[in-house]
């Protein structure tokens, strides 16, 4: 969750928020348990299924003026996801990172 002060960090782009949107799908595109089921010009929102079957929500935000991407991470089912959650958009950032300079 990068919309708080305990958070992750937000992901920093360059460019426009149509090259943004495009580095978000291309790392998507590298986490197969990805699904996006809603994107509009400035947010995405996404679900990850685990192995077993648990969706986590992710929801992205494009702030242009910024050039920051603002995402919160939730579990769909239950209150503890085993630090999941963050692990894994830890390891998003890192790619996205490596996407949006490319």
């Amino acid at each position: 969750n990068s919309f708080d002060s305990s958070g992750l960090a937000p992901l920093r782009f360059d460019g426009t928020p149509t090259q943004a949107q495009a580095a978000l799908r291309a790392t998507l595109a590298e986490f197969p348990e990805a699904t996006i089921v809603k994107a509009g010009d400035l947010s995405m929102e996404v679900v990850f299924t685990t192995p077993v079957g648990f969706k986590d929500l992710v929801d992205f935000k494009i702030d242009a003026q910024a050039k920051r991407i603002d995402y919160r991470s939730r579990s769909s089912f239950g209150l503890f996801d085993f630090g999941k959650n963050r692990s894994r958009m830890t390891a998003f950032s890192a790619r996205f990172e490596q996407n949006a300079r490319h």
